[in-house]
Parts: C-alpha cells; structure tokens; sequence
C-alpha cells in the first residue's frame, strides 16, 4: 500500500488534528515537535488531507511517498512494459492452462514409451489445453489400449498432467516340473550316448531312432496292470545328418543410403518451431534418427526443447559379385548357420559343394552333427 509522510503547521493544528479523527482519516506514527505536527497517511487520503488543511489554514507538506506506484509513475506513458507483463502474464496461462509435461508413475513392467503412445493415440500430448481432456474418459480409454493396467487416474498439477496408475498382477507361472511327459526323439540319428535321470530307458546306445520315437518313457505299468506315471528326464546324444543349402546370384538389388539431411525444430508447448529452412530429403524410404535435448534454467527443466532431426533418404542400386565374392558371402551363410542352429553339436562332417547356376553359385553342404537329439512330449491322462 502506497504511504505519504507529511508535516502540519499553522494556528489552527489542535482544531485540523480533531477533524482528522472526526473524518476518519487514519494516520500513523504521531508526533509533535515544536509547532509542527508529522504523521503518516495513505496515498488515497492525499487529497482529502490537502483541502482539510486549505480549509483551516494549515500548511501542509508532504514529506515522503512510499510504494510501488510511485517508482512506476515516470513509465506510465512507456508501452513496452505494459505490453511485457501482458505477455509474460499470457505465457504464465499459457504454462498452467495446456499440458506441460506429462509424469507418468507407477509403471513397472509396461514401459513409459508405450503408455505415451497410447495416450498420444487418445490426443493426449504436451500442448494440449486442459480444458479439452475428458479424464473419466480418457482413463476408461486407456485401460482398454494398455490391457496389463489395473487402476489408472488422470489429474492436473499445475501445468504437468500425472498418470498414476496401478498394474494388473499377473497369476504365477504354470509350475511344469511334475508334468508326466516322455522324452522322444526329435531327428532321425543313431544314438552314441544316453543319460537317464528319470523314467526308464527305451533304447539303448547304437539303435536308430526316427522322429518322435520314444527314447525315456514317463509311464510304468506293474504285475497288476496299475500305471505311474512321472516326469521322464535325462539327455540322450547321437549322430544325426543336416543339410544347408543356398544361392548367391552374381547381381542383387541392396539399399544404399545417399543422402542425410539434419533439421532443427524448437518444441515449445508441445508445438515444433522449425529453426532450418531446409526440407527433408524427397525419397521413397527415408530413416529418421530424433535426437531430443531438453532446455533447463538453473537445473529445473523447462517446458521447451531443441531437437535434431536427421533424414537419410535411402535407395537401391545393383550389386555385382564376383564369384569369389559369391563364395565368401556363402561361407558367411554357412558359418551362421552352425552358429545360430548347432552351436553345442559337434561336427563330425562336413561335406561342401559348390556348384555354378545360371544366376549365380550354389552351395550344398552335407553335415552329420553329435548332439542331443531328444525333447519332452507331455502325457494327456484323463
């Protein structure tokens, strides 16, 4: 509140300081010194006090004037600074009107890039007005695209949106270890070694087995005619026969990237400001690699971001092999494939053969792999 501090003189003072009462004019820290009397008044009673003091002939002087009004008086005409604290007070409705950012707890096993999605699907990203979001809505949406939440709820906090929700809990795992099974064969090979944990034995090492020939069996019958059944378990290796086979032409169509392009947007509010003039590159398939740096003030992050955009337009173009090539890009292949398929075997040959093609060179290689070469069947029993 704006204060005045003034002194008051004159033959009249003891019948002014009485009507100052009668009127109601407050005044604070009251002094006599001498003749003169000094107090302290509002500003709004500035005028009041002035034509009570004409009024009885007082001399009035005003002493001091504190408050914000006065300090701002010499710009009043200045519209610069009115306009400055209308935006500024635009973009503080700004921040607490639309969503800012959004903070989303109590997600464990679903990840926070699929709930932003789904809510991004529902409309729901920074920039939006709060005004606009349907929350019972939206929460009964969302428990529909994300099938694992239990219990969601949407509330405002200021300019942030926060999404707490709770996870559905998921039932145990089905507890397998007891369930009565055999142990077939799942290749045709002849078995080198057997090791049985559990069932009993249904072949014996150097037999020939074919693809689901029982090898461990889970069920026992007594004298009685009575079956048990169990959960047949062990490792049972022999010598079993693959076959790999590829072509690799001479000429092949492969994707080449032949141009990047790097764009920078400002995201302000959920809105993208772009800060290049150029345009991505104009190709068919085009890779975009996004790179977000968050803008912060004094470690606080604040609602804007500077972000990379990086195009790379990619084409196709005609490859052509030489035929030593064409062999090398076949033993790659090769190579994979004992590593991808029969890493734990061991290769006890290795029969390659490569053959010419009107397109290109074909590779056909005869293996006979050692390794377990037996799987679990479970039993169905009424």
């Amino acid at each position: 509140m704006a204060v005045i501090s003034f002194s008051a003189s004159g033959a009249r003072l003891p019948a002014f300081r009485d009507m100052l009462r009668r009127r109601r004019i407050a005044c604070k820290n009251q002094q006599i010194r001498g003749n003169a009397f000094y107090a302290e008044a509002s500003a709004a009673d500035e005028k009041r006090l002035s034509a009570l003091a004409a009024e009885y002939g007082v001399t009035l002087e005003i002493l001091r004037r504190r408050g914000l009004r006065y300090p701002m008086l010499p710009y009043r005409s200045r519209c610069g600074i009115i306009a400055g604290l209308l935006c500024g007070g635009l973009l503080l409705y700004r921040c607490n009107a639309t969503v800012r950012e959004i903070r989303i707890t109590g997600n464990a096993e679903i990840s926070e890039t699929e709930l932003r999605e789904a809510l991004a699907g529902l409309g729901v990203r920074e920039g939006v007005p709060f005004r606009t979001l349907r929350y019972a809505w939206l929460e009964q949406r969302m428990c529909l695209a994300v099938s694992d939440i239990e219990w969601i709820t949407l509330r405002k906090e200021g300019g942030r949106l926060v999404v707490d929700l709770t996870e559905e809990r998921k039932p145990p795992p089905m507890e397998t270890g007891r369930t009565p099974c055999n142990y077939v064969a799942a290749v045709p090979a002849e078995i080198t070694a057997m090791d049985v944990q559990n069932g009993f034995a249904a072949v014996k090492i150097g037999d020939t087995v074919k693809p689901g020939d029982l090898l461990i069996s889970g069920v026992q019958t007594d004298e009685c005619g009575v079956s048990k059944w169990c959960r047949a378990a062990g490792s049972v290796t022999g010598r079993y026969p693959a076959v790999f086979e590829q072509e690799q032409p001479f000429a092949a169509e492969l994707p080449v990237r032949v141009a990047s392009h790097t764009q920078t947007v400002l995201e302000l509010l959920g809105r993208e400001f772009p800060l290049s003039t150029a345009a991505p590159p104009d190709a068919p398939v085009t890779r975009c690699d996004v790179t977000r740096t968050p803008l912060t003030l004094f470690g606080r992050a604040l609602p804007c971001a500077v972000i990379h955009k990086c195009y790379t337009a990619q084409e196709t173009a005609v490859t052509v092999f030489s035929e030593a090539e064409a062999r090398a890009l076949l033993a790659e292949s090769a190579a994979r494939f004992e590593h991808n398929f029969h890493a734990k075997d061991i290769i006890i040959s290795r029969d390659a053969e490569y053959r010419r093609t009107d397109l290109g060179i074909l590779l056909k290689i005869n293996y006979v792999f050692e390794g377990v070469i037996g799987k679990t069947s479970e039993i169905f029993v009424k």
